[in-house]
């Protein structure tokens, strides 16, 4: 029987965010509601926005109308993906390297179309407060080789790809290869192989959108 884990990071009130413009979360309770007869218990999500906690994205998040919604990617599509995981080590404010992605020992099992998770065992960090600041970061030469295995969707443990000190300047060419983005994620420490599913919330009109995600290993 295939064992379930859920690589989603959780949300929670004062939580991470990637800075202004991007609001805080806060989950508060709905107020009393006048119109039922009986005590309900609902929740607010003041400040979730597309990129709150674990997420999917499709290239338009820098390319705009000339790409699609994420509400266009059909569903069936991302129901157990074939995903490989590369563990690249414990990594802690410094880049992730092509050579560091070629050292992972099951480097070869990426095929075409697959799902690769880079892991920089950074999933335990989610609710630290350095998690944006001690965050690792890909290469100029680590992307454009994880773009050269033309996976259908790349994620990592981690929340930020590239270094706003250090830019790398590799977003085009990613968004520009139709990769669907996926992350942050939790709990792939673990895992060398498995069927990923990804199911955002129905938006439309969005690039992106929190989700929950599994892996069936």
């Amino acid at each position: 029987m295939a064992r379930i884990i859920d690589i989603t990071g959780e949300l929670y009130s004062g939580m991470w965010s990637y800075g202004s413009p991007f609001p805080s979360l806060e989950i508060k309770p709905l107020a009393e509601v006048e119109w039922v007869k009986y005590d309900i218990y609902a929740e607010v999500f003041e400040g979730l926005n597309s990129q709150s906690g674990t997420y999917l994205e499709t290239p338009a998040h820098l390319l705009g109308e000339a790409s699609y919604p994420l509400i266009d990617v059909p569903v069936e599509k991302l129901v157990d993906i074939p995903c490989v995981v590369l563990n690249v080590g414990n990594v802690r404010g410094e880049p992730i390297t092509r050579q560091m992605l070629e050292n992972c020992k099951n480097a070869d099992k990426i095929q075409e179309g697959c799902a690769i998770l880079v892991c920089a065992q950074y999933g335990e960090k989610w609710k630290d407060g350095d998690y944006l600041a001690s965050c690792p970061y890909f290469t100029r030469e680590a992307m454009d080789w994880l773009i050269s295995k033309k996976p259908f969707l790349l994620g990592s443990d981690f929340p930020r790809w590239d270094n706003l000190e250090k830019p790398q300047g590799f977003w085009l060419d990613f968004y520009n290869a139709d990769i669907l983005m996926l992350a942050p994620v939790v709990n792939i420490e673990e895992v060398d192989s498995a069927l990923l599913t990804v199911l955002p919330i129905k938006a439309a009109v969005t690039s992106c959108a929190p989700c929950r995600a599994i892996l069936k290993v």
